[in-house]
């Protein structure tokens, strides 16, 4: 990085003081502010201050880049995360989420409570609809850092809704798909800011050392998921009009 003012030929200043009047001693100029940035003239017969349309051309291109500095996710957590999706996907053919979890040295899964939505196709044979949960708001001191949730046997991507989901939540998030293959189909993308960055997964999965699902012995995880029609859900957590704000984290592949 270097001092701009000894390089820009125009100079740019930055309006911090919401009373502060422009410049009037530059013939030309540009002005930074929350609106945007500006192009300002002072002329004989004549004082503008319009939009710029383009950034000085003195300052050089930047491209925008994420770099992660915690640690993968080990094959042992996502062998437990792996085994606990395709248990919800044999029995109930729904979806399911784990929320990751970080203390500064070790990845902690998280299974909030959470409700998955399914529909019934011709064959008599269940499919998700979608995915409902919150963020617990004990935490006992781990930082949230992303999620992980399943398409059961359908393609991992990220769906319309999954986006508009994430839009307002940075982190990781990852779905797992195809879980009639073990491994699964993984998709893997970054979001900050409103920005969105494919990850390849072996960068944040421990996938080398992965061996296979293992399916949960105990209901401590199952027992957190409930599943219902897309209809009985919507009876149920049905408001009115006027209070038609949903405090459900959703995740859905259609």
């Amino acid at each position: 990085m270097t001092d701009a003012s000894r390089r820009l030929l125009t100079r740019v200043y930055v309006k911090t003081d919401a009373e502060g009047d422009v410049p009037r001693d530059q013939e030309c100029f540009y002005l930074l502010s929350r609106s945007g940035l500006f192009i300002g003239r002072n002329q004989p017969l004549m004082r503008s201050l319009v939009p710029a349309p383009s950034w000085p051309r003195e300052l050089e291109p930047q491209e925008p880049f994420l770099q992660l500095t915690y640690p993968k996710v080990p094959a042992d957590i996502l062998a437990d995360i792996i085994g606990f999706f395709w248990s919800i996907a044999d029995r109930y053919g729904a979806e399911a989420a784990v929320l990751l979890g970080y203390d500064g040295a070790m990845i902690v899964p998280i299974v909030p409570e959470q409700t998955g939505t399914i529909g019934w196709g011709y064959g008599g044979k269940p499919y998700p609809i979608g995915l409902h949960y919150d963020i617990p708001l004990e935490l006992n001191g781990l930082r949230i850092i992303g999620d992980i949730h399943s398409h059961v046997f359908e393609a991992a991507y990220a769906s319309s809704v999954d986006m508009q989901d994430e839009r307002h939540r940075p982190g990781l998030h990852i779905v797992a798909g195809r879980l009639d293959r073990d491994p699964p189909a993984w998709h893997v993308e970054y979001v900050v800011d409103g920005a969105r960055f494919p990850i390849a997964p072996e960068t944040v999965l421990d996938l080398d050392a992965y061996e296979g699902r293992v399916v949960p012995t105990d209901t401590t995880w199952t027992d957190r998921v409930e599943v219902m029609t897309a209809g009985e859900y919507a009876r149920r957590h049905a408001r009115p009009t006027s209070q038609n704000t949903s405090q459900y984290r959703t995740h859905s592949p259609r």
